[in-house]
């Protein structure tokens, strides 16, 4: 269906807001357990956005727009929603013409199309490429309908955030935990620390910056086949362990404090790079005592490479017996 602005009309109204665009989303609310809800959060982002923009915008901050269970669901986000707007929901057509499916992967089952809907428009201009994805008409809180939407030459829609995630399997969303102080979120993605990856620690501390050492890294939540580099440099060897736990061959690089990467988490000056002893360090040409200055002042004892053992020869010829003196030999005294 249609907007009821015309495409024209719609690009004068793109460029009025468009300083707008990154309104903060309204202040989050919790449907209760209590209340018969599923505990599950909502928020309404007001900015203007087509429907992958705001699906973007959801997912950086550890949410995704809105699946609508049924209609008591459909009631809470409604009468929680500032009037007036339609909002994206987080449904799409599986391939450009296909049928509706959340992006939760739930089942489509509970809908509330506006009449004669959806129909999937297609022409040469605004809806060029069909009608893809849901939104939800909320002119007051009574008069609520669904409509199937495409990229129009407007600005979009506002859309509905909802959070429904428990990584720790407590049975409680992790983000009203995360608002309540319950659960740490250092770095403020709406993900709770103790279910992101993260490295506590290497084991050994010091390594030689030659390479070729293998090395145990600790942490949290290491997936299947982790990514691990040192000094931003790939590691080779990569074994997981356990979730807590990898092993990995150190690459060659420079003499110092070296930070270690897991699948993105880094931990800066996770272990020391020792240079190797008789190296240019200040690279004049020459290995002399400025240089051991330098690993000394800089690095702390350098590395000194093991030196293989020298090889045996073969053992020299026995000397020949003495002779037995006789009876007759003069005897000495």
């Amino acid at each position: 269906m249609t907007k009821s602005i015309a495409c024209a009309v719609g690009l004068f109204v793109f460029v009025a807001v468009a300083g707008v665009a990154r309104a903060q989303t309204t202040q989050p609310v919790e449907w209760k357990v209590s209340e018969g809800g599923n505990g599950h959060w909502y928020a309404y982002d007001m900015g203007w956005k087509q429907w992958d923009q705001a699906s973007v915008a959801a997912s950086g901050v550890g949410a995704h727009l809105a699946t609508l269970a049924n209609a008591a669901e459909e009631s809470f986000c409604v009468n929680n929603a500032p009037i007036g707007y339609d909002y994206w929901l987080g449904a799409k057509r599986s391939t450009i013409h296909g049928a509706f499916a959340w992006v939760t992967g739930e089942p489509f089952a509970y809908t509330n199309w506006y009449p004669g809907q959806p129909d999937d428009l297609t022409d040469s201009g605004c809806y060029r490429f069909g009608e893809q994805w849901l939104e939800i008409l909320i002119r007051d809180h009574v008069n609520v309908l669904w409509n199937d939407e495409g990229y129009t030459c407007g600005t979009g829609n506002k859309s509905i955030l909802e959070w429904d995630t428990d990584c720790n399997a407590d049975g409680i969303v992790d983000y009203g935990q995360i608002l309540r102080g319950e659960l740490a979120d250092d770095n403020h993605n709406s993900i709770p620390d103790v279910c992101e990856t993260s490295v506590t620690g290497v084991l050994p501390p010091s390594v030689p910056s030659q390479g070729g050492v293998t090395i145990t890294i600790n942490g949290r939540n290491f997936p299947d086949n982790p990514t691990v580099l040192v000094g931003g440099t790939a590691a080779t060897n990569v074994v997981r362990v356990s979730a807590t736990r990898i092993t990995a061959t150190t690459p060659a690089g420079l003499p110092g404090m070296t930070s270690i990467s897991v699948n993105g988490f880094t931990l800066p000056d996770a272990f020391y790079y020792r240079p190797e002893c008789g190296s240019d360090l200040d690279q004049n040409g020459e290995v002399d005592t400025a240089d051991i200055s330098i690993i000394l002042l800089d690095f702390g004892p350098c590395y000194q490479a093991p030196v293989a053992a020298p090889t045996k020869g073969p053992l020299p010829p026995a000397l020949p017996d003495a002779p037995t003196p006789t009876s007759d030999a003069p005897q000495t005294r």
